[in-house]
């Protein structure tokens, strides 16, 4: 019976001893360069690290200018009695750091059949990559009336992408226009 007892106690300690090991601090890393090596030439290659690609804010350019937009709403619905309209215009930084959106609303003038929207966004975008940059242009037109039931009604129409070029030259104007049919 004795033997017994020493023989249990003796596998209990062999099974807790990897839990009891597995509790002990790790290692702390050892420094070092972080790269890989090229089996072709067997050289070491480091990475190259992120500070490496930071672009200096300092080095960017501002373009400003005005994007005019001039929208042209031909009723056709006619419940609709009031209308708005938005335009908007973007640029995204081929850096990757920045991107800029800038938004006009406006209501809707005239009567009858015909409508007209005159919308103006100023900008003034600070960009590191301006020779490949591009920017786009949007429009939202929105319709609001009474149907001859008495229920309100609405109509919309957007265009995504009315224009889409690279950003002009600073203190240029861009005028753009468009037809819609509500």
């Amino acid at each position: 019976m004795k033997f017994t007892n020493l023989l249990l106690i003796c596998m209990c300690c062999v099974m807790v001893a990897p839990a009891a090991w597995g509790q002990a601090a790790n290692n702390a890393a050892k420094p070092g360069i972080l790269g890989y090596l090229d089996p072709k030439t067997g050289a070491f290659r480091p990475v190259p690290s992120a500070t490496d690609e930071v672009v200096d804010p300092a080095t960017f350019t501002t373009f400003g200018g005005t994007v005019t937009v001039t929208l042209t709403i031909t009723v056709k619905s006619t419940s609709l009695t009031v209308f708005s309209c938005q335009a908007d215009v973007s640029v995204s930084d081929n850096s990757g750091l920045r991107t800029y959106s800038e938004t006009a609303t406006a209501p809707a003038t005239g009567t009858g059949t015909t409508r007209t929207c005159k919308l103006t966004i100023p900008y003034a975008w600070s960009l590191a990559t301006h020779a490949t940059d591009s920017m786009s242009t949007s429009y939202f037109v929105f319709g609001n009336g009474a149907s001859t039931t008495g229920a309100d009604t609405g109509r919309s129409s957007s265009l995504l992408f009315l224009d889409n070029r690279p950003v002009p030259a600073n203190g240029a104007t861009t005028p753009l226009t468009a037809a819609v049919t509500l």
